[in-house]
C-alpha cells in the first residue's frame, strides 16, 4: 500500500472515531428548576420582596432555575405541572402565605416526586412538604415594647392586614410587649380587610385607617399588612410626632424620620437555606416551628432611633419566655 493511501485510511478512521465519540457524549444535566408562588406582587417592600431576594440569593450561588407566579397566575401551575415531562419538572415548588395551605397540599399529593416549601402554612408537612412556620409573638413583643417606651400619649395601635391565626401572634404579641411595660397603655388594633387577602395590597384603605388612628391620639402604630403598609406610611408622613414600626423587612429606609424600627421575619434565609437543602440532598418534610428563638424573627432599628435598641433588647429573654408560652 502506498504512504499517501496509508495516511488517507488512517485519517478517515480517525474521523470515524471522533465522529463515534461525538454521537455518545451525554448531553449536559438539565439545570434544576425551583418554582415559587408569591403571596402578592413584587414590590411590597416586605413579606413577598424578602422571599423574593432569598431565592435571588440562591439562583447568585447555585445552579437553579427560577419560575415565578403571582396571585394573577398561580391557579395555571397545575396544569403546567401535568404537562411537564420527567426532566422538565422543577425539584422544589416554594409557596408563601398561609392562604396556599389547601393549595399546596392537593399539589403535593398529586406530584409526590416533587418537594414543597410551605412558609406559613401549619400543620401541613408531610414526605415531601416541609411546613415552615415563623411565628411572629416574640418579635411582635419587642415591637410593643418599643412602642409602649416611644409613646407619649399612652395610646399605640397595629394595623393588620386581615384575620388569621398568623397576624393573631402579631396582635398578641405586640399588645403583650405594650402592657408589659405600661399595663394602662391603650392598643387599637384594625384590619385593612378583616376577611380578605386583599388586605394586603390595599394601601388606600391602610392609609384612612392610619389616619384615623393619628387622629385618635394614637402616636405609634405597628403595621402588619405587607404593601398595606405604604398607606400608614403615607399618614405618618403627613403629620408630625407620629410614628411607625415596619414588619418582615426593613423599612426604615421607607421612612427615616418616622419609622422607629422593622419587627422582620427572615423569609430570605429560609428560602435559600431551602433551596440549597433541595440540591445537596438534605431536604426533609415535616413540620418546623420557627421565631424568635431561632433567629427567624428579630428587630433592626433606624439608625435615627437606635437609641432604642439596648433597653428594648433586653426585654428579649421575656420576649422569647413569651413567645414559648404562646405556642405551647
Amino acid at each position: 500500500m502506498k504512504p499517501a493511501l496509508s495516511l488517507v485510511l488512517l485519517l478517515a478512521v480517525l474521523a470515524l472515531l471522533l465522529i463515534a465519540a461525538g454521537c455518545t457524549r451525554q448531553s449536559p444535566a438539565p439545570v434544576p428548576a425551583v418554582y415559587i408562588v408569591y403571596g402578592s406582587e413584587k414590590g411590597d417592600l416586605s413579606y413577598t420582596d424578602a422571599a423574593s431576594q432569598g431565592l435571588a440569593l440562591a439562583q447568585r450561588d447555585l445552579p437553579v432555575a427560577i419560575k415565578e407566579f403571582f396571585p394573577r397566575d398561580y391557579e395555571t401551575l397545575p396544569e403546567i405541572l401535568n404537562r411537564t415531562t420527567a426532566a422538565t419538572r422543577p425539584r422544589l415548588i416554594i409557596t408563601v402565605g398561609f392562604q396556599y395551605a389547601n393549595f399546596t397540599t392537593h399539589l403535593a399529593e398529586q406530584h409526590e416526586d416533587i418537594r414543597f416549601l410551605a412558609i406559613d402554612q401549619a400543620g401541613i408537612g408531610s414526605e415531601n412538604i416541609r411546613a415552615y412556620e415563623i411565628t411572629s409573638y416574640g418579635d411582635s413583643y419587642l415591637a410593643g415594647v418599643l412602642a409602649a417606651s416611644a409613646t407619649k400619649s399612652g395610646h399605640v395601635g397595629t394595623i393588620l392586614g386581615m384575620q388569621s391565626d398568623v397576624l393573631e401572634a402579631f396582635k398578641q404579641g405586640y399588645t403583650d410587649g405594650a402592657r408589659a411595660v405600661n399595663a394602662s397603655v391603650i392598643v387599637d388594633y384594625a384590619w385593612v380587610h378583616q376577611y380578605s387577602v386583599d388586605g394586603f395590597t390595599d394601601a388606600v384603605a391602610a392609609e384612612r385607617i392610619a389616619e384615623g388612628m393619628y387622629s385618635n391620639g394614637t402616636d405609634v402604630i405597628y403595621t402588619c399588612a405587607g404593601y398595606s403598609n405604604m398607606g400608614a406610611f403615607r399618614a405618618a408622613n403627613s403629620t408630625t410626632d407620629r410614628y411607625i414600626i415596619g414588619t418582615d423587612s426593613d423599612q426604615s429606609p421607607l421612612g427615616p424620620e418616622f419609622v422607629l424600627a422593622s419587627a422582620v421575619k427572615r423569609v430570605d434565609r429560609i428560602v435559600y437555606a431551602s433551596v440549597a437543602g433541595e440540591l445537596n440532598g438534605t431536604f426533609t418534610g415535616g413540620n418546623q416551628r420557627v421565631g424568635l428563638k431561632e433567629g427567624a424573627t428579630g428587630m433592626v432599628y433606624n439608625p435615627k432611633f437606635a437609641s432604642y435598641n439596648t433597653s428594648v433588647s433586653a426585654w428579649e429573654p421575656r420576649a422569647r419566655a413569651g413567645e414559648e408560652k404562646y405556642l405551647a
